[in-house]
């Protein structure tokens, strides 16, 4: 009776152990309040984007949020519930991972085809679209995501590399049906923009401005040559060499116009789509100038030493909604670390812009392993910094890392370290909703960067 006793004593003290607890922390990164203690963020200019799996969560919290998201920028993700809330969907109708396995195992290429579920022609794609918004209609119904009408004042970037092995460009087609379609979206075609036609692969495009040395930013290499060992790709690429070579076969760099004596068109006929999707080398660059509007950008992008980017302990943003914080933040697969930028214009309390950028899968927690470096190198060169840093705009880095689970395979099952958008192993059925974890974690982020407002609902656990 005794020991009983004890025990609920114990279990009853147990969360201000854990305040406790995360308070000591020898070593730990401060709070996000602390971190962001003074800044201003204008309400009704936040945005979101991210690639891969980040960019499949971007478009997920974009859909999950509208009310409060006023644009987004999907660089290789794909339509809402995709997934259809299973893993083997995943990894076959939505991406292309068990075929590239399959390949890389040295199995029968007939039987490694039939595990390419992906939509490859207009009727496949159209109908993966459909049962898209249907799902985000259901859920709207049931008032677990913003008014979907919302979403036709967005502002929206997608794009896709033209020799993206991992997320098919009928994947990317459907997300833009998805968004762009009077009967589902209805985004105005000139609220959008789609780049389909880039010579790059899966990866963080960029040019070298500002570029660190050494080799954590790829050379952009596309096929036949081989891409980067997995476990050695930052998969941000500086592929302005390549942009360049492109431009000038397809005839993209147009004479002064006195020069063009014989009057031949520049861009060529049929070369316009191409010529204006190697403009946007500069992605992070592209993604801003397409949300927010080039007229909003005041200033051109500025140097940003790495040191500005700043640690944040996500473990304390869980106790804001959480009663088992430590537990929500290991079963969403969170790192104990987030990041933000913060524009020097932006410590004075002057209204800012805030952006969510999402890495992808392999990104997230602390992946700077360079001698006397740490942190995360998406945060630090996926290009968004040297634009905020010009034009008022905070940029949130929410981080996931992986988690490979217990045997026998016990939730989250997360090996690559990417954001959760088929739910099943993972955070399970309300990932893609307001109730998903994830998505509650960083409403919790964007409601602390808001001076501690309820901006974003963040419904009870």
């Amino acid at each position: 009776m005794l020991a009983r006793q004890i025990i609920r004593r114990c279990l009853s003290r147990l969360p201000a152990l854990w305040m406790l607890a995360f308070a000591g922390a020898a070593g730990g990164a401060p709070a996000l309040e602390q971190v962001v203690a003074g800044i201003n963020i204008d309400p009704d200019q936040i945005s979101v984007s991210g690639i891969s799996s980040g960019g499949f969560m971007a478009h997920q919290f974009h859909v999950a949020h509208s009310e409060h998201i006023m644009g987004a920028g999907i660089i290789a993700g794909g339509p809402y519930f995709c997934a259809h809330g299973t893993i083997l969907d995943a990894v076959t109708r939505c991406s292309q991972f068990v075929m590239l396995e399959c390949s890389a195992l040295g199995l029968d290429a007939r039987w490694c085809r039939n595990s390419d579920l992906a939509p490859g022609n207009k009727t496949e794609i159209e109908h993966v679209a459909r049962a898209s918004f249907a799902e985000a209609k259901k859920q709207e119904t049931a008032g677990t995501i913003s008014k979907l009408d919302n979403l036709r004042n967005g502002k929206v970037y997608l794009f896709s590399g033209a020799h993206d092995q991992i997320v098919p460009l009928g994947v990317m087609d459907a997300l833009f049906h998805f968004y762009a379609d009077a009967n589902k979206g209805g985004v105005a075609a000139e609220n959008m923009a789609y780049r389909r036609t880039f010579p790059a692969r899966h990866t963080m495009v960029r040019d070298g401005f500002d570029k660190p040395a050494g080799d954590v930013v790829g050379s952009c290499p596309l096929p036949p040559a081989d891409p980067p060992a997995a476990d050695k790709d930052a998969y941000i690429d500086d592929c302005e060499a390549v942009a360049k070579a492109s431009a000038l076969k397809n005839h993209c760099l147009c004479p002064p116009a006195a020069a063009d004596a014989a009057g031949t068109p520049c861009p060529p006929r049929g070369k316009e789509a191409v010529c204006r999707d190697l403009a946007d080398v500069d992605l992070a660059g592209a993604i801003f100038k397409r949300i927010y509007g080039e007229q909003a950008l005041k200033a051109a992008r500025v140097p940003v030493a790495e040191s500005e980017v700043l640690a944040f302990d996500q473990r304390q943003v869980f106790g804001k909604f959480s009663d088992t914080p430590y537990n929500a933040l290991q079963n969403a697969s969170m790192a104990r670390e987030g990041y933000v930028f913060i524009p020097k214009a932006c410590k004075d309390g002057r209204p800012c812009k805030l952006h969510v950028a999402f890495h992808g899968c392999r990104q997230g927690g602390t992946t700077d392993g360079r001698i006397g470096h740490s942190g995360n190198l998406f945060a630090k060169f996926a290009g968004y910094n040297e634009w905020a840093q010009a034009n008022q705009i905070i940029v949130l880095y929410p981080q996931i890392q992986a988690r490979g689970g217990a045997f026998p395979l016990t939730p989250p099952l997360n090996p690559r370290g990417c954001w959760d958008w088929w739910g099943q192993n993972y955070t399970h059925t309300a990932y893609h909703t307001q109730r998903g974890t994830q998505i509650k974690a960083v409403a919790q982020m964007i409601n602390i960067l808001a001076g501690g407002k309820n901006l974003l609902e963040i419904p009870a656990e």
